[in-house]
């Protein structure tokens, strides 16, 4: 049995929809079977997937803990610095309206409950994010991330021949709130901030798409899917910046972007764990 209290601010939806939204990597069948068997009870009523939910709600479900409460994944930690492992489909921490019972940030809070994510990944990218349980490690990490003290290296497939095998992008980004986008610009413009990417292409995975690692030299929202899309190599799986009829050759593919490789430089603001290189390999998607 679980308890939980909608947020304040959610507006009214129906039952099913918010479920899938607090926890969204609860399978469809789990949800659907529970919805039709009335475990999930709204304000003490048992309730199916017609119900109506909204800011203030309390929730009992009748759901197994392994669906609502799963363990971080953990590659590495000193109850200091936490290096977690985020799976696809996972937000780090809630949304705009603190919608959230299941993010990167709880599971860790159930084991630290002093843990603050020291940096971000879209919900549909996975691998490694780095959390703190200890003040003058997560400034520290604050430092090291705003001040380039921290190398990422991301795998990704992304469509086209690549006419060179490695090299690096430059260009600008400009930020779209209301639409949630970014654009990328070929001169400067007012808001926009300069990005930098690194590439290296690697061997293909199908007919007309190829592995390849990306390092963000500047850490911007959205950087690589759109400066990639850019470049003329759309990630497999981004609807929002790529090829929606490419991805159609791939049914089900999902974003194929992950943060496989983290090193902390001898000179991070990251002293105690100067050196040190995390690596947490991408999934093989194209099977």
């Amino acid at each position: 049995m679980t308890t939980h209290t909608v947020p304040a601010g959610v507006g009214e939806m129906p039952l099913e929809r918010y479920l899938r939204r607090a926890w969204p990597l609860v399978p469809g069948r789990v949800l659907r079977d529970a919805l039709k068997r009335r475990d999930v009870r709204v304000n003490g009523a048992r309730s199916g997937g017609d119900a109506k939910v909204s800011g203030g709600d309390a929730l009992v479900l009748y759901i197994d803990a392994k669906w609502l409460e799963p363990e971080p994944d953990v590659l590495w930690s000193d109850d200091r610095l936490i290096v977690a492992v985020k799976p696809q489909g996972l937000p780090v921490d809630v949304d705009q309206d603190g919608v959230g019972a299941d993010t990167l940030l709880t599971r860790l809070n159930r084991r630290w409950p002093e843990a603050r994510l020291c940096h971000r990944l879209d919900a549909a990218t996975g691998g490694i994010v780095l959390a703190a349980a200890d003040d003058v490690v997560w400034q520290q990490a604050f430092e090291a991330f705003k001040g380039h003290g921290v190398q990422k290296q991301y795998h990704a497939l992304a469509f086209g021949r690549f006419d060179r095998a490695e090299g690096t992008l430059n260009a600008w980004l400009a930020k779209d709130a209301r639409r949630a986008e970014v654009r990328v610009l070929h001169r400067d413009a007012p808001g926009a901030k300069p990005i930098i990417t690194r590439y290296r292409a690697g061997t293909e995975a199908a007919p007309g798409l190829w592995h390849v690692d990306l390092e963000p030299v500047t850490g911007r929202t959205h950087q690589l899917r759109a400066h990639m899309a850019d470049f003329g190599h759309p990630l497999l799986g981004d609807d929002r910046y790529g090829d929606r009829a490419a991805n159609r050759r791939f049914p089900g593919a999902r974003l194929c972007l992950w943060h496989e490789r983290l090193t902390i430089p001898k000179d991070s603001p990251l002293a105690d764990y100067r050196g040190r290189v995390f690596e947490a390999k991408a999934p093989e998607w194209i099977k």
